[in-house]
């Protein structure tokens, strides 16, 4: 149909009746408000697309194709149709084309037709009865350029393929507009590629540089120039309550002290280009210790000459725990919702579990506290110096808190080498150095494997999972001590290894001890 003023919704609609078999003229033009003349001769069509075009019927954008209008016969028109191949037949030995022939036509025919009428009657005629000879719209192509050619035809850059096929279908006697459609593009550039090459061969297709306004690259940079010296003042200096920088405010505060004013894309398009980006801030694990290394330097030389009558012992507490019901990471169905766990819970109970571990054989020894103090760390030193009353000497190596370096520890300490033995040596970590306890690695495994996703009913079920959790660790090192730090219970995330370049103290798994 040639009338198409009714939406497509509509159109669809009318259609979906008409396949269905509800279609009903009068109850469709009340429904869609349109006319019973339009409904009528929708019904007609799609009657016609059914009996000539069966398959199309489901297709929504098709309908039955139209012949043009045939032109009317009028004086002017029958006489020159005649003429028309009597003025081609005279044009041999060139290409027809329409202003030609029209002053030919007009030598005959003074009171004929004006060039515009007579160039889509000609253009008609010529479709219909003229049989296309093309001619090459190229001489040739050099051979030095048929490798670079090819090589472009199968290359990524798409411009260089667009030229190629050009070029190469220009000497085929293709037509004009068979080129366009293949090089996808329009018909002033298939034109001007073919051009420069008659003229300068392949150097002329190469794109010529775009000279640069002076004016607008000193514009940008005094506007890069000047956005640094806001980047370099803080928000607030300029009402803003912000502790930092968005490119909407960068945009605004700009554009109240500086003219011309800039939209935000050009913002920050000269961030870009200056090389500034978001980036989110790290916890950095560092120690403010002045003798770090010298601690650490410690630490080590103990550890490479350790005897076998010696023991090194990294020692914390995990805790406080309470025990209620804990979340975490765990194995689910997707289909499953994730476990709810209550914000505000009673705790069961409170753990404090202060451990050793001894790193030669891998052996964790603990018991609970009820505080973290000194005198838990002299129960601890206790516990340690019954079972390894066989050694030569002990070694300590726990993080710098407060209970951890009392003059109390110190004297117990002092006392008991002076004597009795297995001798007692203190080898501290440095300040804010959590991240190398080796124990803590241990912890992380503990959280993991029996606080995350528990609900014990009491206390006592919960220091039970502990108790367990570390026999098995112990019995599994001491059957394996070949293996001891790579395979840890399976749920430690780091060898249980002294190393400054590890951090002992994941965050996700420490997560239980709350």
């Amino acid at each position: 149909m040639n009338r198409h003023q009714v939406p497509m919704f509509k159109r669809n609609i009318m259609r979906r009746r008409f396949i269905e078999g509800t279609y009903s003229t009068y109850q469709l033009a009340h429904e869609l408000r349109v006319s019973t003349i339009t409904t009528y001769r929708y019904q007609k069509e799609f009657e016609r697309i059914k009996a000539h075009y069966p398959d199309q019927l489901d297709n929504m954008y098709f309908y039955m194709p139209e012949q043009p209008k045939p032109h009317r016969e009028t004086p002017l028109y029958k006489e020159l149709i005649p003429m028309l191949p009597v003025l081609a037949a005279g044009m041999q030995g060139k290409v027809l084309k329409a202003m030609p022939l029209w002053e030919e036509y007009r030598k005959h025919c003074p009171q004929g037709y004006s060039y515009s009428p007579f160039k889509f009657i000609f253009f008609d005629w010529f479709e219909d009865s003229v049989i296309p000879y093309p001619v090459p719209l190229l001489d040739s192509i050099a051979p030095a350029d048929q490798p670079i050619l090819q090589h472009w035809r199968r290359g990524n850059d798409h411009r260089h393929w667009q030229i190629a096929v050009v070029l190469q279908g220009a000497i085929t006697a293709t037509t004009l507009a068979e080129l366009m459609s293949k090089a996808e593009s329009s018909w002033r550039t298939v034109t001007q590629w073919i051009r420069a090459y008659k003229t300068k061969g392949l150097a002329g297709l190469e794109p010529t540089p775009r000279k640069p306004n002076v004016r607008i690259q000193a514009t940008i940079k005094n506007r890069k120039e000047k956005l640094v010296k806001l980047l370099h003042e803080s928000p607030q200096s300029h009402g803003l309550n912000r502790t930092s920088w968005s490119i909407v405010a960068l945009t605004r505060i700009y554009n109240q002290l500086y003219q011309p004013e800039v939209h935000v894309m050009q913002v920050s398009r000269c961030l870009r280009q200056l090389g500034y980006r978001y980036k989110q801030s790290r916890d950095m694990l560092t120690s403010p210790d002045p003798k770090f290394r010298e601690k650490i330097k410690k630490i080590q030389r103990i550890l490479q000459h350790l005897k076998p009558n010696e023991k090194f012992f990294s020692i914390d507490e995990y805790g406080p725990v309470g025990v209620k019901i804990k979340g975490g990471r765990t194995l689910r169905h997707e289909k499953e919702s994730p476990v709810a766990v209550p914000e505000k819970q009673r705790a069961k109970g409170v753990i404090i579990c202060t451990a050793a571990l001894e790193l030669s054989t891998n052996q964790v020894h603990h018991f609970y506290s009820e505080k973290k103090n000194t005198f838990e760390m002299i129960k601890l030193i206790d516990l340690l110096l019954a079972r390894y009353a066989d050694q030569s000497r002990i070694y300590l190596c726990w993080d710098a808190v407060s209970w951890h370096n009392s003059l109390i520890l110190k004297q117990y300490i002092q006392d008991h080498n002076a004597t009795a033995k297995p001798e007692i040596r203190i080898a501290p970590l440095p300040a804010s150095t959590q991240f190398l306890n080796v124990i803590e690695a241990v912890f992380g495994g503990l959280a993991k494997a029996v606080i995350h996703n528990s609900d014990y009913p009491t206390l006592e079920a919960c220091k039970q999972a502990i108790d367990l959790h570390f026999s098995i660790r112990n019995a599994y090192f001491l059957a394996n001590p070949k293996r001891a730090g790579k395979k840890i219970w399976g749920q430690e995330h780091i060898r249980a290894r002294f190393s400054e370049l590890q951090d002992t103290r994941k965050r996700s798994a420490m997560h239980g001890a709350r």
